[in-house]
């Protein structure tokens, strides 16, 4: 029997859909750890994923994970708005059913909400 797969792995649509603005000091070389080249200083203060500034989003962080497989090519460098947003949320739901996904059952909810 094979491994199961978060959902989120076989999702990215909240990569698709939100802007990722965060603080400047998130940065690498601002001692934090979202690569410099992955994001455009927005203001003094903010900074942007590159790809979330426009429609269609697509943060240039989401990618082919391999194993068919999706998600975020630094998921540990990540910055605080993606490290934040919740899974199985309203937000996650609402986004799931704009790109045509099946809503998450309560047993995958319950399953990967246990497994953390």
């Amino acid at each position: 029997m094979s491994e199961a797969i978060h959902p989120c792995l076989k999702c990215g649509v909240c990569c698709q859909n939100y802007r990722v603005e965060f603080s400047i000091y998130e940065l690498q070389s601002m001692g934090g750890t979202v690569p410099d080249h992955l994001a455009h200083e927005v203001n003094g203060n903010r900074a942007r994923m590159n790809g979330t500034e426009r429609h269609p989003v697509r943060c240039v962080a989401l990618g082919d994970l391999g194993n068919d497989c999706i998600g975020c090519t630094i998921y540990e460098q990540r910055s605080r708005p993606c490290r934040d947003f919740p899974f199985a949320s309203y937000g996650c739901h609402d986004t799931r059913a704009k790109f045509d996904l099946p809503p998450l059952t309560e047993d995958e909810i319950t399953r990967w909400q246990e497994a953390v």
